[in-house]
């Protein structure tokens, strides 16, 4: 059985799965020692272990190799928060995604929110990253397509309430 098909076997209906967020391969192996059936990153946490902020602050070649450590640290399914897939253009995502999929990863967390600046992709400029994703990876690579909403709508009220 794959990586990739052991993660698909994890998701049962009324079962929900529980993933433990790691940094780096150290963690993954704490990790899966206690028992965990599949490995998460959290990206946050991937970039200050690495001195760095989050939100694509941690340098491309930095988090794929991160993740490659991750993925051969452990004999488990990895699927990688890989925020906005370090590009805007959907040909961009999925060329920087395809190098992500490479390390072994079987999937990863992908958001909607702006990286660097404001708000939220539109709908279907996001549709249209996810597509490309999916046609350099393939039909067996999961994609956690992330909503941000409720933290852009958070940031938002908080700044109209500072406003009253």
């Amino acid at each position: 059985m794959s990586r990739f098909e052991e993660f698909a076997a994890l998701h049962v209906p009324g079962v929900p799965l529980v993933l433990v967020n790691v940094w780096d391969a150290g963690s993954a192996r704490a990790v899966a020692a206690a028992g965990a059936k599949a490995i998460a990153t959290g990206s946050a946490s991937v970039a200050a272990a690495n001195g760095f902020t989050d939100a694509e602050a941690l340098p491309l070649d930095l988090a794929l190799g991160n993740a490659r450590r991750i993925v051969g640290a452990v004999d488990l399914p990895v699927s990688i928060d890989f925020e906005g897939g370090y590009a805007v253009a959907p040909d961009a995502v999925a060329s920087n995604v395809a190098l992500l999929a490479a390390t072994g990863a079987i999937g990863c967390n992908f958001e909607d929110q702006v990286i660097g600046g404001t708000g939220m992709h539109a709908p279907q400029v996001q549709a249209a990253r996810i597509a490309a994703i999916r046609a350099v990876t393939g039909p067996e690579f999961f994609i956690n397509a992330r909503t941000d909403i409720f933290l852009q709508a958070a940031a938002e009220y908080a700044a109209n309430r500072r406003c009253q």
